[in-house]
């Protein structure tokens, strides 16, 4: 496998877990809304919404560019993941540490209703952190650094590293 199959994957991985969906999609639980807790069971399973709105969801939440001009008139969450840096592992002539970067965008609205930006990001520790999702090797946790975001967002990247083919 090479590079582009390993971000696929994680690609895939992030598109395919209902509890990250779920936490990307669902507005803060506010009891004096009757609206429960994006992670509820009372929720409708975002896998199981028609493909067309599934499609929408996933496109709007997860992206594999940074496209934010868009983000000024939405109050949602969203995640960009792209390759960071790769680095030759020290005298190993095959592999290669790779670096994933997920940069992650959410409405103060949001942030300010369930500490979101925390909870995905723990998400994502759980999805990555010591599991093998990409390359040779298990994914480990690099840093994870406030960043720069849009006006009324918050943004924090996330930067992960896993042991992949040179060539």
């Amino acid at each position: 496998m090479g590079s582009y199959d390993d971000f696929l994957g994680i690609y895939k991985l992030l598109r395919e877990d209902e509890q990250l969906l779920r936490l990307l999609h669902y507005p803060p639980e506010n009891l004096a809304n009757d609206t429960p807790d994006p992670l509820s069971p009372t929720l409708q399973n975002i896998l199981e919404k028609e493909p067309e709105e599934l499609s929408v969801i996933r496109n709007e939440h997860i992206m594999k560019s940074i496209k934010d001009d868009d983000l000024v008139t939405k109050k949602i969450c969203r995640l960009y993941m792209y390759p960071g840096r790769r680095s030759p592992k020290n005298n190993n002539y095959l592999l290669a540490n790779q670096e994933i970067v997920i940069d992650l965008f959410v409405h103060i609205d949001i942030e300010n209703g369930d500490f979101r930006v925390s909870r995905i990001n723990d998400r994502l520790n759980e999805l990555f952190v010591l599991n093998h999702v990409a390359g040779a090797s298990s994914t480990d946790y690099v840093e994870g650094i406030p960043r720069t975001a849009p006006q009324n967002y918050t943004g924090y990247e996330s930067v992960f590293t896993f042991l992949t083919k040179k060539s």
